[in-house]
């Protein structure tokens, strides 16, 4: 099946993106994160600090294998780090067309200042964590992307624009 996947840093708008590209396509919305923690009544920082990482991993494979055979078409954001465990990268490739959304570390640090959901950006010097999440991150997630968009540099709309612009070119490859 080949949904439409978003992949991206905490605060690139995986969301908010995955969101507005559903109702323009016509198709359902998935936010694996979202879906993990509706079904284990969590967030998924309790969840990380109940069960460990390794079972938050284990449950967002789960979701992308079952993603994979849903014959739906969807728009699908995945979390952050799904893309970065290697027991994914079979499943990902196999999902769909996948969208980069690419942002600096100056405008993740702003769309992120205040944000505490998330487990990785506990702690002091949340810039550092950042740049650093960002450096590891980065080349894997442009290894995976079939499309790169860059992120806080143009309005919203014009960014969805410009990702439906790409898709349709994709697409018609």
């Amino acid at each position: 099946m080949n949904h439409i996947v978003i992949i991206g840093f905490m605060g690139s708008g995986k969301t908010r993106v995955g969101k507005r590209l559903s109702g323009d396509l016509g198709l359902p919305f998935v936010d694996i994160d979202r879906a993990i923690t509706k079904k284990m009544d969590m967030s998924v920082k309790d969840i990380f600090q109940r069960f460990g990482e390794p079972y938050f991993r284990a449950l967002e494979t789960l979701a992308v294998k079952a993603l994979i055979d849903d014959k739906e078409r969807k728009v699908i954001s995945l979390g952050s780090g799904l893309p970065i465990q290697e027991q994914n990268e079979k499943y990902l490739k196999n999902l769909g067309t996948i969208i980069y959304l690419k942002g600096s570390a100056e405008t993740l640090k702003k769309r992120l200042e205040g944000n505490s959901t998330s487990p990785f950006l506990e702690g002091e010097n949340r810039d550092e964590k950042i740049k650093k999440l960002l450096k590891q991150r980065d080349p894997v997630y442009a290894r995976f992307a079939d499309i790169q968009v860059v992120t806080g540099v143009k309005p919203f709309d014009g960014l969805i624009q410009e990702i439906e612009e790409k898709l349709e070119a994709y697409t018609k490859k």
